[in-house]
């Protein structure tokens, strides 16, 4: 009877008990810099009960990197367990560098901040860095523009470093190139022939298709030795060349190859009712000069002994497109 009632009683206060909450922590426990913690990373899932969650992490910053000892409490929803564990928070994310172009394309001169080609430079955590103009050890970024010389045609690689607040370093490179500036040259001063500027037409502001020439050929002006080359009376022994003019050159310098008619340009641009009695397209105004030169020095020529004029014509925009001659054949 006695035993009866012993085991009578034992029942009575188990009744309502139930077990701990069984749970099995994870070893070396690391997790990243500013990233939420999930419960399979503290615990051994397998080995713990079921449906354990995470109710409580105190001591935690997950924005600090190195080793902390905090307080984990974990639950099944009826029972808590409390754990002391060492929680290692490392930053293996590096900043990202984004540009606008992998290549920048500039002319000499060309006045150019490398500031303007980037995009972002930002950290996965923190969010964008700031720029420093000089070097910096951690959270921002810096430029390194190596030999970069917008002034001299040539190409350059431009480096920009970025730190984040842990120091983690990124390195992303960007090509600047410089491509030599056009020249457009400008109507030549004096030259050795003795035409000068003041003889040339004055078409300032003329079009491609409407061009003026006919009050800038100063074909009345006949007296002007500048304006012909050579005048008839000419016994110079220049005056006595024959030479034959070696071709004309386009707009883009290459020497045009003579047809049947030497003495028709590949580029004759009198067949505009407005440029009556120009010849040819030049590059340059020497060279202009130089072909007239031959042209009236060749008795073959139906310009021998013709006065000329070379001179520009100008593109809508009011630049120079080419050069021309103006022949004098009224004289």
């Amino acid at each position: 009877m006695k035993k009866l009632r012993y085991l009578f009683i034992l029942c009575v206060f188990c009744i309502g008990c139930t077990p701990e909450l069984d749970v099995t922590i994870n070893d070396n426990i690391v997790i990243e810099y500013g990233h939420a913690i999930h419960k399979n990373v503290l615990i051994d899932a397998k080995k713990s009960n079921k449906n354990v969650s995470v109710s409580k992490i105190e001591g935690l910053d997950i924005n600090k990197i190195g080793r902390q000892e905090v307080k984990v409490t974990f639950t099944d929803g009826s029972r808590t367990l409390e754990k002391q564990m060492v929680i290692d928070v490392e930053d293996t994310a590096y900043p990202i560098i984004k540009f606008k172009k992998k290549v920048v394309t500039l002319n000499a001169g060309e006045k150019y901040d490398v500031r303007n080609n980037i995009k972002t430079v930002k950290d996965p955590v923190d969010g964008d860095l700031a720029y420093s103009d000089k070097k910096t050890e951690k959270n921002g970024y810096y430029i390194d523009s190596g030999k970069l010389n917008t002034k001299k045609a040539g190409t350059y690689e431009v480096t920009v470093i970025a730190k984040d607040v842990n120091g983690n370093e990124a390195k992303e490179s960007f090509k600047v190139m410089v491509k030599k500036k056009k020249v457009v040259r400008p109507v030549s001063e004096p030259t050795n022939n003795g035409v000068s500027n003041s003889n040339t037409p004055n078409v300032s502001g003329q079009s491609n298709n409407n061009t003026n020439t006919s009050n800038n050929t100063n074909k009345g002006n006949a007296s002007n030795s500048t304006n012909k080359v050579p005048a008839k009376n000419d016994t110079s022994s220049s005056g006595n060349k024959t030479n034959k003019p070696a071709g004309n050159k386009k707009d883009d310098g290459v020497l045009c190859p003579l047809g049947t008619d030497p003495y028709k340009p590949c580029d004759d641009v009198s067949g505009d009712v407005s440029l009556k009695d120009s010849y040819g397209v030049y590059p340059t105004i020497e060279a202009a000069m130089a072909d007239g030169e031959k042209l009236a020095l060749d008795r073959k020529s139906p310009y021998w002994m013709k006065g000329f004029t070379a001179g520009p014509i100008f593109n809508n925009l009011n630049h120079v497109q080419y050069y021309t001659i103006f022949w004098d054949m009224e004289h």
